[in-house]
């Protein structure tokens, strides 16, 4: 990984369980004031850990955003191991059930999805490749299931890297703009009306 975190800890769980926990906490702060403004004191009281120890596991402010983008990217590939989604034989149980999953944590992270769009233009360039190349992984994640289907005739598309790709996109709705369906439609309805979305432009 070339844009991989510098600690000075060495065991490797600790440094996931406080990588964790300085993204999660962090990620509302900096949504709450933008990345810029925040400074490394202010992150320091909303985690709980003083300057000297966060400097244990980070080197400048800017691992903090990375973290928060790696923390997240590790939370859509562990939800679809975990709900057994890889283990699903067929393609459109398999596409059907993971779209509706990730969308039921994109509703969960909401916060997350908003802030990797609105602040990845802080992200270092060496660590800006890193993300990109995990939204590719899981562009061609969905884009494996939409070429199984073609061969068993199920799904009919004519370009599976391009319909991956805003499968990728629509599962970004909510956090990005379900303000515009805001009392008129929850959240259970959201995630219906977007996974029949998604399977009838693939059908």
């Amino acid at each position: 990984m070339k844009g991989k975190i510098v600690s000075q800890i060495k065991d490797p769980d600790l440094i996931r369980k406080r990588h964790l926990q300085i993204a999660r906490k962090t990620s509302r702060l900096f949504l709450k004031k933008g990345y810029s403004a925040t400074g490394m004191r202010e992150i320091s009281k909303t985690t709980g850990i003083t300057i000297g120890n966060l400097y244990d596991y980070i080197t400048k402010k800017e691992d903090v955003l990375c973290l928060v983008f790696d923390v997240h990217h590790r939370l859509w590939t562990e939800h679809l191991e975990k709900n057994g989604v890889h283990a699903i034989a067929d393609p459109l149980e398999q596409l059907e059930t993971a779209v509706r999953r990730m969308l039921e944590l994109a509703h969960e992270n909401a916060d997350f999805v908003l802030l990797m769009y609105r602040e990845s233009k802080h992200l270092p360039k060496r660590f800006m490749k890193d993300v990109l190349a995990k939204e590719i992984e899981l562009i061609e994640f969905f884009e494996g299931i939409l070429r199984r289907g073609i061969k068993k005739n199920v799904f009919h598309i004519d370009d599976t890297f391009y319909s991956a790709s805003m499968i990728v996109y629509e599962l970004s709705f909510e956090p990005l703009r379900g303000w515009s369906l805001k009392g008129k439609k929850t959240n259970r309805d959201l995630i219906d009306l977007t996974v029949r979305h998604i399977m009838k432009a693939v059908l």
